[in-house]
C-alpha cells in the first residue's frame, strides 16, 4: 500500500478538542477586523452578512488553517477491501491454534520403555484445561481497568510513574493468575510407580506438559478473540473517512464528465433582502437534536482515531495486514512461552525454592519490560521494527520454555 490519498474529514466532524493547537479563528475573520472592536459572528447560511464570494474565501481560509490536523492519509483501497483484508488476521490465529494443537497431539511420542508411556496416542485434547485457561485470561483482562483506576486515583494522578506502576501491577496480577490456573488444575509431575526411588523431572511425555500446553491454548484463544474484535471495531472508526473520500472522488469524476473542471459547488443562498432573511431566521424551527448527537458521535470517533494514531504512530488502515497477522502470531507464541516458563517454576519441586521464585520473577520482569517497551517504542521506531523484534523475543521465550521442559532433547 505504497500509494496513499488524503481524505478530508466532513465539516460536521470538525469538533476539535478545546485546547487543540491550530484551532484558532483569527485568520478566518480577518476581513471583519476593520468593522469595529467587537469580534465577528460566525458565518450563518441563513443570514448572509457576506456575499457568496466572501463566504467561499472564508471556507478556503478555514480549510487551509485546519490542514494540519483535518487530513488523514488513507490507503488506496475501499473500506470494504480493508475489512476483507483484515479477515486474514483471525484466519491466521485459527491456523496457529490448529498447528499448536497438532503439535502437542502428535509430537513427543512416548516409547514403551519410557516412564510416561501412554498407549492412548495421539494424545487427546484437554478441554477442561483449555476452558480454565480461557477463563483465566478473561479474569486477568477484567482486572486491568480497576488496577489502573486504583493506581491513578481515578485518573487524577495520570503521570508517567502511575502509568508504569499500573502496567507492572497489571502484568504481575496476570502472571499470578496464570500460576493460579495451574494450581487450580492441580498440575504436577507424575512419578514412575515401577521405580519408587525415581525422582520426577519435567519431560514432554509427562501429562503435566500437555495440560500446561492446553492451558496456554485457552489463554491465547481468549486474547486473540478479543484482539480481533477490537481490530474490527477500531477499523470502523475510519469508515466515514473512506466514505467521504469516495464521495469526493465520485463528485470529481462527475464534474470532469460534465466539463466543469475546477468548479466549486456553492450552497444556494435564499433570495430576498437581509431584513427578510433576519425575519425568516427568527421563525426558524428549533435546532435538530439528532444533528448535534451525530456531531458529538463524530467528535468521539475523531478523538479515538487520534488516540490510536498516537499508539501506533500511523493510521490503523495504513498498517499492512501482514504486520497485523505477525502481531497476533507474536502474542500467541509469547503467551505459550510464558506459560511454559511459569509452569516450570511451579512443577519443579526438585529444584530449590529460590530458583523457582527467580524463574517466576524473571517472567514477570520480562513481560513488564515488553509491555513498557511496546508502548514507548511503537510510535517512535515504527510498528514494523517493533513487530519483528517482538517475534524474536517471543520465539526465544517459547524455545526457552521447551528447553526447560526437555522438549528440545
Amino acid at each position: 500500500m505504497a500509494s496513499h490519498t488524503v481524505a478530508r474529514r466532513p465539516e460536521s466532524a470538525s469538533l476539535s478538542p478545546v485546547n487543540e493547537e491550530g484551532n484558532d479563528s483569527n485568520d478566518v475573520m480577518t476581513s471583519s477586523q476593520d468593522r469595529g472592536k467587537q469580534p465577528a459572528l460566525p458565518v450563518d447560511e441563513r443570514t448572509p452578512l457576506f456575499s457568496s464570494s466572501e463566504r467561499e474565501a472564508m471556507r478556503r481560509d478555514m480549510s487551509d488553517d485546519d490542514s494540519s490536523y483535518d487530513t488523514v492519509p488513507l490507503p488506496d483501497m475501499t473500506y470494504s477491501q480493508v475489512m476483507r483484508s483484515f479477515s486474514l488476521v483471525p484466519l491466521t490465529c485459527i491456523w496457529v491454534l490448529i498447528g499448536l494443537g497438532c503439535l502437542i497431539s502428535f509430537a513427543w511420542a512416548p516409547c514403551p520403555d519410557d516412564p510416561h508411556w501412554n498407549p492412548r496416542y495421539p494424545y487427546k485434547p484437554n478441554v477442561r484445561a483449555f476452558l480454565v485457561g480461557a477463563a483465566g485470561w478473561i479474569v486477568a483482562y477484567a482486572c486491568r481497568g480497576p488496577l489502573y483506576f486504583i493506581v491513578t486515583f481515578g485518573g487524577r494522578w495520570a503521570s508517567l510513574t502511575s502509568v508504569l506502576l499500573a502496567s507492572f501491577l497489571s502484568v504481575g496480577v496476570q502472571e499470578l493468575l496464570r500460576l493460579g490456573v495451574l494450581m487450580l488444575l492441580n498440575i504436577h509431575l507424575h512419578a514412575w510407580y515401577g521405580h519408587p526411588e525415581w525422582i520426577p523431572h519435567p519431560v514432554p511425555q509427562d501429562r503435566a506438559f500437555r495440560d500446561v500446553w492446553w492451558v496456554a491454548m485457552g489463554w491465547m484463544t481468549s486474547e486473540a478473540t478479543l484482539s480481533v474484535f477490537q481490530g474490527y471495531d477500531q477499523l470502523s472508526l475510519y469508515k466515514e473517512l473512506f466514505d467521504a473520500r469516495d464521495q469526493d472522488e465520485e463528485r470529481l469524476k462527475d464534474n470532469n464528465a460534465n466539463g466543469h473542471y475546477g468548479s466549486v459547488a456553492h450552497r444556494s443562498v435564499p433570495s430576498g433582502t437581509p431584513d427578510d432573511d433576519i425575519k425568516r431566521g427568527t421563525t426558524v424551527s428549533p435546532p435538530n437534536t439528532s444533528s448535534y448527537e451525530e456531531e458529538f458521535a463524530q467528535s468521539i470517533q475523531f478523538r479515538d482515531r487520534e488516540a490510536l494514531e498516537l499508539v501506533y504512530g500511523v493510521p490503523l488502515p495504513n498498517i499492512p495486514v501482514f504486520i497485523s497477522c505477525l502481531q497476533r502470531v507474536d502474542a500467541q507464541i509469547l503467551s505459550l512461552g510464558l506459560t511454559l516458563l511459569v509452569s516450570i517454576a511451579y512443577v519443579s519441586t526438585d529444584r530449590p525454592l529460590e530458583i523457582r521464585a527467580l524463574i517466576f520473577g524473571l517472567v514477570v520482569l520480562l513481560h513488564s519490560l515488553l509491555t513498557v517497551v511496546w508502548a514507548e517504542l511503537l510510535p517512535r521506531v515504527g510498528i514494523h521494527i517493533v513487530s519483528y523484534a517482538s517475534l524474536l523475543v517471543a520465539l526465544g521465550t517459547f524455545f526457552g520454555g521447551l528447553a526447560l521442559w526437555g522438549a528440545l532433547e
